[in-house]
């Protein structure tokens, strides 16, 4: 077919998806709405750092300003007006790239508000990976925000930069732009992609592929169409996770299937985040009905999990009803929602990348599964259904982003295109995909593990889609690099390192306490030598006990200490590694702790993605177990340079079968703009197998007062105040227990927080759905000048056990003794060096004051 389509789209990295016109020029002024010059080139004068180019002429016939970035990184425009609203919707503007140099660059549209600190403004980025004119729309809704912008009715600036914003100046990339224009753009409606241009998409060569070829050839699209579809349904590859044809096997029906959801969903009445909404006739895809901008709702909704639970009730019963309810929810979900020009990854958008990929390799291609031999899954729709097929392929190769939100990008583009041959671009997307994921295996993971977000529950997403990109090549025998899976077995060593006694991975940043034996017992039959991947993940029946009790993972700085294997094992999971790459709390030095049988203190852990007091709470440090100082908090959001790690971490590290020390330090400042210096090195001694002891070594830059808070997070909302020894002791009736009291409690102030809101949120942490639940939060404050160690014994009891603990004697500023009921004694003594702990003694005597143990540790 050797004919030159309308439009076609081309993507241009990171920027925007444009219609390239080609054969008619296409108005989007035909509205009746004429456009509006908004930043003129006919004035040089206005464009600092460019020049005009008289003879140079756009294709709309206006002037051209000469960009240069090897001599100005930034092009700045002035005397702009300020309200740039009114009946327009999108910004348009003729770009001319010298040469194709891959690189980007931003325009900033800057909307200063006076109460944020930093800037506020919209932006977009365009990645000159093409050469000669190009169109680019860009809408003013899918623009992205930083910060709180006034609106496009206050403008206080334009700069269009090549550096910052992680790019770089290429000294090659020379720019002209035209003038910049608001147009309003006519309705709208998807999918974008006309009858035509799809069959000039298709590789029609193909084999199967002969009758479709003649059709489109002919230009009878119709009878195209029909034939396509025939192919698809009588094509014997690729295959799917299941067999389509088999739908109306006697196997395939259930009678005892739950119909519960998938009548709801029927019947328009869709859960996305949890959250039940029942809709009308007509499912409006852009709606929220959540409280505090929760985005993830809608979001969420164009996920789609509810077309997989439809289509499951409809091979467990036939009824077309569901099959029915499918079509229609899919017809009016692509009609109501085309492909966006950007990358949509704005809120109530449908196509944010991320939605998108994980559409792409799950819930569609289940639904077109399980539908496509269904009556009520018509021709039209099911074509209808591959063009937006298309329209994801095109979007997701347009927009790749970064870590885990790019392994959801590559592995629902290789979906595509391995389950569509049939289109031209299907073995390189294919390509790209598992390139680019075979490579964020070394880039997005440690050497120990770690994915870099140093979040278990998007570790477990990012290695779900490493691994869901093999399956299906495996399924469909397709060539991946030999050892791709093998860089998978140290992100199941992740779960290993790091797993409570209770089979559950730490709620680390943003992270629930996610199971670690399913994905062991995956990894035990993938890498069938690793006895004690099965061991875990069997629960004990099957393989061998882990070599190692304790471990440090040092590039994600997590210490973790374990009397043993067994459930009622003691457990301590320590942090004292970078902020991560996403998903972030301020929680370095902070800790949790698993002892007999029980979740003895915990912290924040994840909640709901929204603006409300919860979510500001578990993100902040006053959700964890570190320290405040004069009311002030870790803040390393501040600063991104704290994010990664390039090598491993340095920290005191000894495990032996007497005991485990760890240590860590939070020196990147507190409170805005990280301005207070204050060193804080915290020291944990484990004491195998029976409890623990917490240095907080503080050291300020100054001979100054300084107020120091440490909070301690009990999972119970129960908690006595002892007097001997001084401290809290977590009290869940029937539960293990949990002692947390200072060495030295003289001028120490001891204060029990549990579900309080004012005068700021303390004492709780996430429960169901969008619930918190209170729990008991011993908070001790001191004031103190100068550099300081405050220690803390951390004592585990079993349920029906009393505490052995009868008294701490304090001999000296840093010298204690823990005297037993049983008249046995522990001898404590340290000193301080540069800021952090410098000896350590332990001593163990019996009744007789006989030693019976020793620990140091210098």
């Amino acid at each position: 077919m050797n004919r030159i389509p309308r439009y076609f789209w081309r993507f241009v990295g990171c920027g925007v998806l444009v219609w390239s016109i080609l054969a008619a020029q296409i108005s989007l002024d035909d509205a009746g709405i004429p456009p509006r010059v908004i930043l003129d080139t006919r004035d040089a004068a206005n464009w600092l750092g460019g020049t005009l180019e008289p003879e140079t002429v756009c294709p709309d016939g206006s002037s051209a300003i000469r960009w240069e970035h090897a001599k100005e990184p930034a092009l700045r425009v002035v005397n702009i007006p300020s309200d740039w609203t009114g009946p327009h919707d999108a910004i348009e503007c003729w770009l001319y790239s010298q040469n194709e140099t891959n690189a980007s660059f931003v325009i900033i549209f800057n909307s200063e508000n006076p109460d944020t600190e930093g800037q506020d403004y919209y932006s977009t980025t365009v990645k000159l990976s093409f050469t000669g004119w190009r169109k680019f729309i860009f809408p003013l809704k899918s623009m992205e925000r930083a910060r709180r912008p006034l609106g496009w009715n206050q403008i206080t600036g334009v700069v269009f930069t090549a550096e910052g914003w992680g790019n770089t100046p290429d000294p090659r990339s020379v720019v002209n732009l035209g003038q910049v224009r608001l147009v309003k753009l006519l309705a709208e409606h998807g999918p974008r992609l006309a009858d035509r241009e799809f069959f000039d998409c298709l590789n029609l060569d193909y084999p199967g592929l002969e009758a479709v070829k003649a059709a489109a050839n002919a230009e009878d699209f119709a009878a195209a169409k029909t034939a396509f579809v025939k192919h698809l349904k009588t094509r014997e590859q690729p295959r799917w996770h299941f067999d389509w044809r088999q739908v109306n096997a006697p196997t395939s029906r259930n009678p005892g299937f739950n119909l519960s959801n998938a009548d709801k969903f029927a019947a328009n009445c869709l859960v996305s985040c949890g959250i039940w909404h029942q809709f009308g006739e007509r499912i409006e895809w852009s709606f929220n009905p959540t409280e505090h901008n929760y985005h993830e709702w809608t979001w969420g909704l164009s996920r789609h999990v509810f077309w997989q639970e439809l289509g499951k009730a409809y091979w467990a019963t036939g009824d077309e009803k569901y099959a029915r309810a499918f079509v229609a929810q899919l017809r009016s979900w692509i009609i109501d929602n085309p492909v966006p020009f950007s990358a949509g990854n704005v809120p109530y958008s449908r196509w944010r990348t991320i939605e998108t990929g994980i559409r792409a390799y799950s819930s569609w291609p289940d639904a077109f599964h399980y539908f496509l031999g269904s009556p009520s899954f018509d021709d039209d729709s099911i074509f209808l259904m591959v063009k937006s097929f298309y329209e994801h392929a095109v979007h997701l190769r347009s927009f790749p982003q970064r870590n885990n939100w790019l392994c959801m990008e590559m592995n629902g583009l290789y979906h595509i295109g391995t389950l569509f041959p049939e289109f031209k671009e299907a073995s390189a997307w294919r390509e790209y995909a598992a390139n680019r994921l075979y490579e964020e295996m070394s880039r997005q993971v440690y050497p120990d593990g770690a994915q870099v977000e140093l979040a278990p529950g998007y570790h477990g997403l990012a290695l779900d889609n490493f691994l869901g990109l093999w399956k299906l090549a495996r399924l469909n025998r397709q060539t991946l690099p030999e050892d791709y899976v093998l860089r998978l077995e140290k992100m199941y060593g992740m779960y290993l390192n790091v797993t409570s006694p209770d089979g559950r991975a730490p709620a680390v940043n943003d992270s629930s306490w996610i199971d670690t034996r399913a994905p062991l017992l995956e990894a035990a039959r993938l890498f069938p030598q690793r006895s004690d991947f099965l061991y875990w993940g069997t629960g004990g029946q099957q393989g061998t006990p882990p070599a190692f009790t304790s471990t440090f993972m040092p590039y994600a700085g997590w210490f973790t200490m374990r009397s043993g294997w067994g459930p009622q094992d003691l457990w301590l999971h320590f942090e004292a590694g970078p902020f991560g790459a996403g998903h972030q709390h301020e929680d370095k030095l902070s800790f949790v702790i698993h002892a007999y049988g029980t979740r003895l203190l915990t912290e924040g852990g994840v909640y709901a993605y929204d603006a409300s007091q919860w979510r500001k709470y578990v993100l902040s440090a006053a959700a964890h177990n570190v320290v405040r100082i004069d009311r002030l908090d870790q803040n390393r959001r501040d600063a991104p340079c704290f994010n990664l790690t390039e090598k491993p971490l340095d920290n005191r590290w000894i495990t032996n079968e007497l005991f485990d020390f760890a240590e860590g330090t939070y020196s990147e400042g507190f409170g805005p703009g990280l301005k207070l210096k204050v060193s804080h090195s915290r020291a944990i001694l484990f004491v195998k197998p029976h409890y623990w002891l917490l240095f907080d070594v503080l050291t300020p830059p100054d001979d100054l007062g300084h107020e120091y808070t440490t909070w301690f997070h009990f999972n119970t909302d129960h908690a006595l105040a002892l007097d001997a020894p001084h401290g809290y002791l977590s009290d869940e009736p029937g539960s293990a227990k949990l002692l947390i009291a200072p060495l030295n409690p003289d001028g120490l102030d001891a204060r029990l927080f549990c579900g309080q809101e004012q005068p700021e949120v303390q004492g709780w942490i996430p429960a169901e759905g969008l619930r918190c639940r209170p729990v008991a939060t011993p908070t001790f404050v001191r004031k103190a000048k100068g550099a300081f160690a405050e220690a803390y014994l951390i004592y585990p009891v079993k349920a029906q056990d009393k505490l052995p603990i009868k008294k701490i004697r304090r001999l000296d500023e840093r010298s204690f003794e823990l005297l037993f009921h049983d008249g046995t004694r522990h001898a404590i003594q340290f000193s301080l060096g540069n800021q952090h702990l410098k000896s350590l003694r332990w001593n163990a005597f019996d009744q007789h004051g006989t030693q019976t143990s020793c620990i140091v540790i210098e």
